[in-house]
């Protein structure tokens, strides 16, 4: 009788779960009442307050990206949810410049060749890996921050992140970094997203690393770095996020372009889910945003360009 209580439980949950998702995905764009009523719950959900004149602009904002979204879902042939998040009442050009970084796109040349890791490469065709590495799991990876608002900061979170996983592959010692500035603890030099004088002390730096390692724009070799060595950083193009609230991203043909690089993250593991490879990738927008702040992204496509720049550090 117990497991088949279970068993209950678990298709109602997912029963509840699929009518969750149609429930997202099926409001009517021309419906202004439900539009207005879904406005007012993502205020109250997001603590969002507006003046008069302010109300209208963002309502207008908010209808807008969920027609984004609406066609995000049409397009996308993985297993994503897009919908209602905490930037609905942002535009294309606030989220880009608040979240976004486009300074990565023009540093997006093809890298020298003694610099490309060929002793890796070497070991492509014999290399045995496993299907799922999650380093969440293994304690390897500090909780998701948030890079904040009007700051471009996300090289800064995806870099620290970087250190901050192999510092305790390499110790077994994990610490919350700052991003601010220098390898202090979060504790002693706390992030402040603004700009300022540095306020860095040698004496109280508790990290450091060797150098750092270009990794060839190959999937299969990025499989093995995170299987073998730990998380690395990528930068791919992620507009798309802004609406985007879980599952996996698998972008149509012309949905991403691979090489609008504007945003750095961690890549922490890497899966399959129903006949979907993918890539587990810790953000810098806090937890509140998609999976509780990861988010997944179909694997061997380089989608969004995420195969574009990936490197780690060597500790």
């Amino acid at each position: 009788m117990f497991r088949v209580a279970v068993i209950c439980l678990a298709l109602s949950f997912s029963l509840l779960h699929a009518e969750t998702d149609v429930e997202e995905n099926d409001i009517d764009i021309e419906d202004e009442s439900e539009l207005r009523s879904k406005f007012e719950k993502f205020k109250v959900q997001y603590k969002k307050k507006y003046d008069q004149a302010e109300e209208e602009k963002r309502f207008q904002i908010f209808v807008e990206n969920l027609k984004a979204s609406k066609r995000m879902q049409e397009q996308d042939i993985g297993t994503a949810i897009y919908g209602i998040t905490k930037f609905s009442d942002m535009s294309d050009e606030e989220f880009g410049a608040f979240y976004l970084n486009p300074v990565i796109s023009n540093n997006n040349d093809p890298r020298p060749e003694e610099m490309l890791s060929a002793d890796v490469a070497e070991q492509l065709t014999n290399v045995s890996l496993p299907s799922f590495v999650d380093w969440r799991k293994l304690g390897a990876v500090t909780r998701v921050k948030d890079q904040g608002l009007r700051c471009g900061s996300c090289w800064a979170f995806g870099s620290v992140a970087n250190i901050e996983s192999m510092w305790y592959i390499k110790t077994k010692k994990l610490r919350a970094l700052s991003e601010q500035g220098g390898i202090m603890s979060e504790r002693e030099y706390p992030y402040r997203g603004r700009n300022g004088h540095c306020a860095f002390k040698q004496s109280k730096a508790i990290a450091k690393i060797q150098t750092y390692r270009n990794i060839r724009p190959d999937e299969e070799e990025m499989k093995i770095w995170v299987a073998h060595s730990g998380p690395i950083v990528i930068s791919m193009n992620a507009t798309g996020l802004q609406g985007y609230r879980r599952g996996i991203i698998r972008p149509g043909a012309y949905a991403c372009d691979n090489f609008r690089l504007n945003h750095v993250m961690l890549v922490v593991g890497y899966g399959t889910s129903r006949g979907y490879p993918y890539w587990i990738i810790k953000n810098s927008w806090g937890a509140d945003w998609g999976e509780k702040g990861y988010f997944r992204i179909y694997r061997g496509e380089g989608a969004c360009g995420i195969n574009k720049l990936p490197i780690t550090v060597v500790i």
